[in-house]
């Protein structure tokens, strides 16, 4: 499994995707290569706009596995997501699924309760909110009193040290100041070294409908990406944000499914 994630994140997504669904779908595949399979293939095939494939792969691991209470029982992404997407992209409504994978797992673990909480959470909020790494772009400033770091915005950004500068663009994301991160970025030639900054500025440049800068900022994040768990090989973030997705042109969807990325990218394993 980890030579099958390894090699995706070297930037063969497309080639490994068949070996990983293989392994995911294989019934006499030991669990946990084959749901930490299943996980990977999932983030691919958002990749790849089969939104309703993730779906239903997230469905059969969760039934072959979810009542045997196993470590699948302890994830919550990319398989929440999966169900998400699918009802906004592939018009498969994601509540029931989410009740009806929630009640395959025992009570308690951390995929039924985050499964239960989205079924419900969808009739209070919208779909795109419960995706990952949304924020309010296009909306107000926020204000700055009592946001970490507020202190270094009215500082000259290049006299601050590395870790100041880390602060201070998380306090213009927190309060949503785009006009003041759009100046660092295109007079300054400053860019946020967080993954997540650089997705908030990707949103509003595509609300702002620049598309060239929200490819800029969605290329940047991809050098700043790196897997939190060991199936990890790709964000989904930029494809089922519908936000995102606006800015997710063929230049930045090749660069994240053929570019080195991770740990492959630094040149090491994970």
């Amino acid at each position: 499994m980890e030579r099958l994630t390894s090699r995706a994140r070297y930037g063969g997504h497309r080639e490994v995707l068949p070996e990983l669904l293989a392994l995911a779908t294989d019934q006499a595949a030991r669990p946990d290569p084959a749901w930490e399979a299943g996980a990977a293939a999932i983030q691919i095939l958002c990749w790849e706009d089969r939104f309703a494939e993730a779906g239903d792969l997230a469905d059969l691991l969760i039934e072959r596995q979810g009542p045997a209470g196993g470590s699948l029982c302890d994830q919550g992404m990319p398989f929440d997501e999966a169900y998400l997407a699918a009802d906004l992209y592939a018009g498969v409504p994601a509540q029931p699924r989410l009740r009806a994978a929630a009640d395959r797992i025992p009570k308690g673990r951390v995929l039924h309760d985050r499964l239960l909480w989205l079924a419900e959470q969808l009739d209070l909020r919208p779909v795109e909110v419960l995706l990952p790494c949304h924020y309010d772009w296009g909306g107000p400033l926020v204000p700055r009193e009592g946001v970490i770091g507020e202190w270094l915005l009215d500082r000259d950004f290049v006299t601050l040290q590395v870790r100041e500068k880390r602060v201070a663009w998380e306090a213009i994301a927190r309060t949503n100041d785009f006009a003041r991160g759009r100046e660092l970025v295109e007079s300054l030639g400053e860019l946020p070294g967080q993954y997540y900054l650089c997705l908030w500025l990707a949103g509003w440049y595509a609300v702002e409908g620049d598309t060239a800068g929200g490819e800029r900022m969605l290329l940047a994040a991809h050098e700043r990406w790196w897997p939190y768990m060991r199936w990890d090989v790709i964000p989904t973030a930029e494809v089922v944000q519908p936000t995102l997705r606006r800015v997710v042109t063929e230049k930045v969807r090749q660069r994240f499914l053929t570019g080195p990325t991770g740990p492959e990218a630094a040149g090491r394993s994970s």
